[in-house]
């Protein structure tokens, strides 16, 4: 009796994919084949849908998904159905199509029971969804709408809320890795053509992924990581031998270094005590000093005190002195700049003359405003006849007898004869028409005797006396008219000045009014001239008294400065006594500072310079040798500083070079130590550097024996699915096997570098720490690591169990020998 076999039984198609009605008997092994275009592949993709159930995970060659959904539920009736047997009895997982009002959509379904078509027709007509599950409940049937997600699950043995078992395809785990791997399996069976030895390489990976510890691991990753600690200890290494002589030239300044801090640590001893014995002597030094000074202060006090009464007097005189001089040359200016004027009427004159000229001329300027340019031309032109004419008549008045006497008489005399003679003699001109007088002079002679007649009121010649005391003598109209003539003659004269002038001014009105400006200006200074010429007088008179006060006052002055030098010389000297002590003073107290610095230096140099390499040369502690002791002490310090300053940039040298595996101490002191111990065994560095570089080995080799233990895995997987598909003879083949290629190379490299760990490990050999064993393992060790490194190169780093084999399939037909064709 056969054994029960289970999976999909039967595989139908009802309006879809080109069928109205396709059914398919899977029991047995099935060979579909026929002409193009008859809907073999079609049929054979439509097995996705119950199987695969999401479409994100089915193929349909060069149609799109939309395409397909399109295709294969064109209506409401179409349907795609398997029936599959079960351990707990048969089971239809069925696809019904939505049509275009569904948007070409379709349903899962599914129900315990045997595929009957009938169930699906009524009257040779397909029944809808609706219709259906209404059918198939009157036939006792329970129809239940399923989810893609929930149909997958069911599938391969997961848990849902719908209470049926489709449990086709158990998988050992129905994990979301799991869930995927399952659709791409079934994928990869379905479309034969597609599927390269890679793909078939990592299909059987992903299927047998609940068997392998280790997936691909970043090989050059984790060979960083084993080798981080070596090549950082190389690195440090290298970089400290390359840095030798700064490290060399730096062990050289701390011990000079070490030799000032001992230095210095004996000295300080010694000048606290040498500084103790001068500062009680500076103490008492400077108490002596200070008195000095306090005396020569007060001593200096009292003359200044004396002094200052004498220099107020000496200011008294020097002012007042200064005011007489400043007087007497006052004087002296004055009296050059009127030298030449003797008398004060010739300043008053050109005053007046000043003061004439400057009221005519603005009398002019304000008169101008009231007449035009021809009314003064006209009124010129009468002026200028009228004087003619009065000139005219004065040249007459004056050529007259009267005016004649009147030149060689007195008027007294005039006045005698006039009373004397007919007053109309007088009157008459001198010439042919009037008087005629001798030019020799003889008719005054005459008129003298006739003069020498007059007694007081009284004439008298011999025989002849007249009284004339009661005669008056007569008022000539010739005379009146004279004066009247000379009175208008000025008087036009000066109104044809001013009628002048007012034409000029008319003329050039801004010429005018700075002439008149100018004028007042001469006014002005002819006033000031005036009342210093009369200052001049007033000053001169008392200049006698001035010059008396003067020499008597610089008589003083001359005393008073003949005082005040000697107090200053005395004031000078106590001063220079002062500042000598200062200076004492200010040498013991620059010395004092100088010596505070250097206590100061000592204390900072006590605490915090440390010991360093005690000093044992001889040293001079007397009380003279002091400074040469404190200066000693502050070059080394400075010494000491230079010092560390150097190997301060020494050491940032030798970081540059790259050496900072000291960094991380945080005392400077003992991270210089390290560097320098560490460069003076340096061989043993290389050495530990050895042991390092091969301890790392271990380190890789735990990463590689997780995939080669996966190769191992894989192989007795294989073996078992190899077992099992043999059971069952599906073809002309007698067995059929697949089994693993080996890289060869790769395993053997993986396993040197396997079994040099495991020595190292389980103790068979010491070399991991016996440098001094043969280098060849090391070299093999090496070379496998670099061959692993080119193998993984081209695939991102990434060394996996698919990188040491390939696929192979040994066949074995009826009668023959077995074949082996490598992928």
């Amino acid at each position: 009796m056969s054994k029960e076999r289970y999976g999909i039984r039967r595989f139908a198609l009802l309006n879809t994919a080109g069928y109205s009605l396709g059914l398919f008997p899977l029991e047995e092994p099935l060979s579909v084949y026929g002409a193009n275009n008859l809907g073999k592949s079609a049929s054979i993709n439509a097995l996705q849908f119950p199987i695969l159930a999401r479409m994100s995970d089915m193929s349909f060659g060069k149609y799109s998904l939309e395409q397909s959904r399109r295709f294969y539920f064109a209506s409401d009736t179409s349907y795609i159905l398997v029936e599959v047997s079960l351990p707990h009895g048969p089971h239809v997982i069925g696809v019904v199509g939505r049509g275009p009002g569904g948007g070409f959509g379709h349903q899962f379904f599914a129900y315990a029971g045997k595929l009957d078509l009938a169930h699906y027709q009524k009257n040779d007509t397909c029944l809808r969804q609706k219709e259906l599950f209404t059918n198939l409940e009157r036939e006792g049937l329970k129809a239940y709408e399923l989810k893609p997600d929930e149909l997958r699950r069911l599938l391969v043995g997961g848990h849902t809320s719908i209470p049926l078992d489709l449990t086709l395809i158990p998988l050992r785990s129905t994990s979301e890795q799991s869930l995927k791997t399952f659709p791409r399996t079934v994928h990869q069976l379905l479309h034969m053509r597609e599927i390269t030895a890679a793909k078939l390489k990592q299909l059987f990976l992903d299927a047998f992924e609940h068997s392998l510890r280790s997936g691909s691991v970043d090989y050059i990753a984790a060979c960083e990581e084993a080798f981080r600690d070596v090549r950082r200890m190389e690195q440090d290494y290298n970089s400290l031998v390359t840095a030798g002589p700064l490290v060399e030239a730096l062990a050289s300044g701390v011990t000079q270094r070490n030799i000032l801090r001992g230095k210095l640590h004996r000295i300080s001893p010694l000048l606290d005590s040498l500084l103790g014995t001068w500062s009680d002597y500076a103490s008492a030094r400077k108490e002596e000093l200070t008195i000095q000074a306090e005396h020569y202060r007060s001593e200096q006090d009292a003359l200044q005190n004396d002094q200052r009464g004498g220099t107020q007097e000496l200011m008294r005189l020097e002012r007042e002195i200064t005011g007489i001089q400043r007087w007497l040359g006052e004087l002296s200016v004055l009296k050059h700049r009127f030298a030449l004027v003797t008398d004060v009427k010739v300043l008053e004159q050109q005053l007046l003359a000043a003061k004439d000229a400057h009221d005519e001329l603005a009398g002019a300027l304000a008169q101008s405003r009231q007449f035009s340019a021809e009314d003064l031309d006209e009124r010129l032109r009468d002026l200028e006849k009228r004087l003619k004419s009065v000139k005219q008549q004065l040249d007459h008045a004056d050529n007259n007898s009267y005016a004649r006497l009147r030149e060689e008489f007195s008027q007294q005399d005039v006045e005698r004869l006039m009373r004397l003679f007919n007053s109309a003699l007088f009157s008459l001109p001198l010439g042919e028409h009037g008087i005629t007088l001798d030019e020799d002079g003889q008719w005054v002679k005459s008129l003298e005797l006739i003069l020498d007649g007059f007694k007081g009121e009284r004439f008298e010649v011999p025989g002849l006396a007249i009284d004339i005391s009661h005669i008056e003598p007569p008022a000539l109209q010739a005379l009146a008219d004279r004066a009247a003539l000379r009175d208008q003659k000025e008087r036009l004269e000066k109104e044809l000045k001013q009628l002048k002038t007012q034409a000029a001014v008319v003329a050039d009105r801004a010429a005018s009014k700075t002439q008149t400006e100018a004028l007042y200006q001469q006014v002005l200074d002819a006033q000031k001239a005036l009342e210093d010429f009369r200052r001049a007088q007033t000053l001169s008179a008392e200049e006698d008294d001035k010059l008396e006060q003067l020499a008597q006052m610089e008589a003083a002055q001359e005393e008073l400065k003949r005082s005040s030098d000697a107090f200053t010389e005395r004031v000078q000297q106590l001063s220079a006594k002062l500042q000598l002590v200062g200076r004492q003073i200010g040498d013991m107290e620059a010395k004092q500072r100088t010596l505070d610095d250097a206590c100061a230096a000592v204390s900072c140099c006590r605490q915090t310079c440390p010991f360093g390499t005690p000093f044992m040369d001889p040293i001079d502690d007397s009380m003279d040798n002091l400074l040469p002791l404190l200066n000693d002490y502050q070059d080394s310090w400075q010494g000491l500083q230079r010092s560390d300053g150097q190997i301060e940039a020494l050491y940032a040298q030798v970081r540059l070079k790259g050496v900072a595996k000291f960094d991380s101490e945080d005392d400077m002191e003992r991270r210089l130590q390290l560097l320098i111990n560490a460069y003076a065994h340096r061989t043993d560095e290389a050495l530990t550097l050895g042991k390092a570089r091969r301890a790392a080995v271990t380190d890789i080799a735990r990463t590689l024996r997780n995939i080669r233990s996966d190769y191992d895995s894989l192989e007795h997987q294989l073996a078992l699915f190899n077992r099992e598909i043999n059971k069952r003879q599906v073809s002309n083949l007698q067995s059929f096997r697949i089994v693993l290629a080996p890289n060869k190379e790769a395993l053997k490299h993986i396993d040197q570098i396997i079994h040099s760990a495991g020595q190292y490990e389980e103790g068979e050999t010491l070399s991991v720490f016996d440098l001094s064993q043969s280098a060849d393992q090391d070299n093999k060790n090496e070379e496998a690591k670099e061959y692993l490194a080119r193998l993984v190169a081209a695939n991102h780093n990434q060394l996996g169990l698919k990188d040491l084999f390939e696929l192979a399939f040994e066949i074995t037909k009826v009668n023959g020998q077995p074949v082996i064709p490598g992928y």
